[in-house]
């Protein structure tokens, strides 16, 4: 198997990876510098299977470049903020530490663990106000006629997604909504419970009932996603354990589909277009989309040799491997290990597809260095609980909407409108 990097010929993207070579001639360095960027978690590397040496990822690569101060043609610019690279917005609802996500300076990963409602910590985030004992949301029913329209336009329906499912519900909510936005009428964090608790409900049709769980105020989200995808199976351990997915999925700073939400809120938008916004970025295949991807790249190996193909196979072809190695968690993403941890901890666990996910874990650290990022986490969860397909990535999404909601809120509150210029390169 040939993993090494390629060079793109004129009709290929370029390829992902790029061997040490190349990537200390970009940047300018001696390969010994390289390494020092690898070990300080500047650059990603993964193995090359059957040999010593490694690949980098051509994405940290560029931007190490950048913060360089432009070596290889690569401008010193504010270009940099928008990739990984220096901070661009100040912000008070997440910081990203080596532990996890802290929430308004509280652990999210230790809430989780601690049983804390995903609607408490929404609340941290929306607010900085801490109500550790609020079990739910009391929030207006929408009008029965969005249930029926949303049913309407996804029967028969293939390849429904949580993504897909979550927007169309947004254009069936927005033909009832009041004319006034949230903002005028003083009930942005309402309007944002309501929406969520609509959005899990709907998850229904990715269910095997196929069929919409009417929201009943009072009822938590936890239990709403219960009972759309595990219609009549779901269990106490499996509320539990889908709280705390939410919980550690809510937020993770500025994220693209989380600055999607801002731009879209600084343009003066009410929070359904927002989270509308937020929710087409996220579906994209580096985000959302890769986590289904992810699902299906384990789903199909049943052993570790399947697997091991299945990744040299991207591998060859230039391609990231998703679900892996986020550039945010050099050591491994922590989340990853709390919800794979949970679960292990669930009844019947090694019963389930999720019993043979761990030597594949293993396989891919062991023989491509992958650690596993929250779409894995999620992906275990979902195979412990028997989830449907689609079913991890339907947790990451809902859960996101409170973090977005909370950048939403903080953004109107900085007063002025995310407009970047761009620096014009004449045609070649």
């Amino acid at each position: 198997m040939n993993t090494t990097a390629r060079t793109a010929s004129p009709k290929e993207p370029p390829s992902d990876y790029l061997s040490a070579k190349e990537a200390a001639r970009m940047l300018g360095v001696k390969i010994p510098s390289l390494y020092s960027y690898v070990s300080r978690g500047v650059i990603r590397s993964v193995m090359q299977p059957g040999t010593r040496a490694r690949l980098y990822y051509r994405e940290d690569v560029e931007s190490a470049g950048k913060r360089m101060g432009g070596r290889a043609g690569i401008p010193d610019t504010v270009e940099t903020a928008v990739r990984w690279g220096q901070p661009m917005l100040a912000s008070s609802v997440t910081e990203l530490t080596d532990g996890g996500p802290r929430y308004r300076g509280r652990d999210a990963i230790e809430m989780a663990r601690r049983g804390r409602s995903f609607e408490s910590v929404s609340e941290l985030l929306w607010s900085g106000l801490d109500f550790p004992a609020l079990p739910c949301w009391s929030h207006p029913e929408p009008p029965s006629e969005v249930f029926r329209r949303v049913e309407v336009a996804c029967k028969d329906a293939g390849g429904l997604t949580s993504g897909r499912l979550m927007v169309l519900t947004n254009v069936m909510v927005a033909l009832s909504m009041p004319e006034k936005p949230d903002f005028e009428r003083g009930t942005t964090m309402a309007d944002a419970a309501s929406l969520i608790c609509l959005y899990a409900s709907a998850m229904g049709l990715l269910g095997p009932a196929k069929r919409i769980v009417r929201p009943v105020s009072g009822r938590p989200v936890a239990e709403l996603l219960a009972a759309a995808l595990l219609p009549g199976k779901s269990s106490e351990e499996a509320v539990q354990a889908i709280n705390a997915a939410l919980v550690v999925c809510a937020d993770h700073e500025l994220s693209p589909s989380t600055l999607a939400a801002r731009v879209a809120a600084s343009t003066g938008a009410e929070l359904r277009a927002c989270l509308h916004a937020a929710i087409a970025t996220h579906s994209g295949i580096r985000l959302g989309g890769g986590c289904d991807r992810a699902e299906q790249l384990l789903a199909a190996a049943r052993n570790p040799e399947d697997l091991r193909r299945s990744i040299g196979t991207l591998e060859s072809a230039g391609r990231q491997v998703p679900g892996f190695n986020l550039i945010a968690y050099p050591k491994g993403d922590p989340r990853a290990r709390f919800l794979l941890e949970l679960a292990s901890q669930l009844p019947g666990a090694a019963k389930t597809s999720y019993g043979r996910l761990e030597p594949l874990l293993k396989e891919a650290e062991t023989s491509f260095d992958l650690k596993p990022s929250i779409e894995v986490g999620l992906i275990g969860l979902a195979m412990a609980l028997k989830l449907p397909p689609r079913g991890a990535s339907a947790l990451w999404t809902i859960g996101r909407c409170a973090g977005w909601t909370a950048h939403v809120v903080e953004q109107r509150l900085a007063g002025f409108m995310l407009r970047p210029r761009a620096k014009y390169v004449p045609p070649a």
